[in-house]
């Protein structure tokens, strides 16, 4: 088996139905396909051939993958989100990619907006800059071309070729059965978020690449599978931290990572009363 793919789906039944559609119409065979239900009503029939797994409740996204990894055969593991569509290359254009490029361990492709708006998946490691930076945040729809927000993000460059980078985002990621199997599988006390991060820098520090493959498109219906706007952003900056206590320097007595919970926390409530605003 060429490709395992691995969809969680959380109250979303539609996107990924829709998702399983695009996989089969691109007319490649040598793939499988594995759903983990982290959600408790009951499936809806599933009109494509996959294997699904059904939890009796959310288990969060990273231990919902590891599961379908456990399941899965492929040689190339593709973790993708249920509000996504690929392209009918998809498969081709990995696949090649990969078989021509053994030391890559993982890879990301091109990842869109509806409106064919590019989300911001190709990223450097978190820095100090990470914060007010973030792909979403203010001051990187301000200045989408500055240096900074280039630095960070790479795929803002407009890059027509494979590029090596520090990671790229688990909405859609292809990772090697064999990195997998090196460096272990994804860190399930991210619950959500980071995880994807997390996963690439262990890729990186056992000698494999990370690339970012902008000759591939998935589109993305960011946040279509997340049912609670408040609890994502709590997700987000809880994983976040917990990266920065997993990778970043602490500094003495841990002054350091006292104001990254600081300016975390910060961000969190800002986030949260914009939401509630908006509502």
């Amino acid at each position: 088996m060429k490709f395992s793919v691995v969809i969680v789906n959380y109250a979303s039944w539609p996107l990924a139905l829709r998702c399983v559609k695009s996989l089969y119409e691109t007319g490649y065979e040598d793939f499988e396909v594995v759903i983990v239900d982290n959600d408790r009503p009951e499936p809806p029939q599933i009109p494509y051939p996959v294997r699904l797994i059904r939890n009796e409740e959310n288990l969060g996204f990273a231990k919902a993958c590891n599961q379908g990894i456990a399941a899965s055969e492929g040689d190339l593991v593709v973790l993708i989100n249920p509000d996504t569509v690929v392209g009918e290359d998809f498969f081709w254009r990995v696949g090649v990619f990969l078989d021509e490029n053994s030391t890559v361990g993982a890879a990301g492709p091109r990842v869109l907006e509806p409106d064919g708006r590019l989300q911001l998946t190709a990223r450097r490691e978190l820095s100090m800059f990470s914060g007010l930076l973030g792909r979403t945040s203010l001051l990187t729809r301000l200045f989408p071309k500055s240096p900074l927000v280039k630095n960070q993000f790479p795929a803002v460059a407009e890059l027509t070729r494979p590029t090596a980078v520090d990671w790229v985002g688990g909405a859609c990621m292809v990772v090697r059965r064999r990195t997998l199997e090196e460096v272990g599988v994804l860190d399930e006390r991210f619950f959500m978020y980071f995880e994807d991060a997390d996963l690439c820098r262990r890729v990186r520090e056992a000698g494999w690449s990370v690339y970012y493959l902008p000759q591939v498109e998935v589109v993305h219906h960011a946040g279509g599978s997340t049912d609670s706007r408040p609890r994502a952003i709590w997700d987000l900056h809880k994983s976040a931290y917990f990266y920065h206590r997993k990778h970043g320097a602490h500094g003495p007595l841990n002054f350091y990572s006292l104001l990254v919970l600081l300016g975390l926390s910060g961000r969190a409530l800002a986030k949260l009363g914009g939401s509630l605003i908006g509502r």
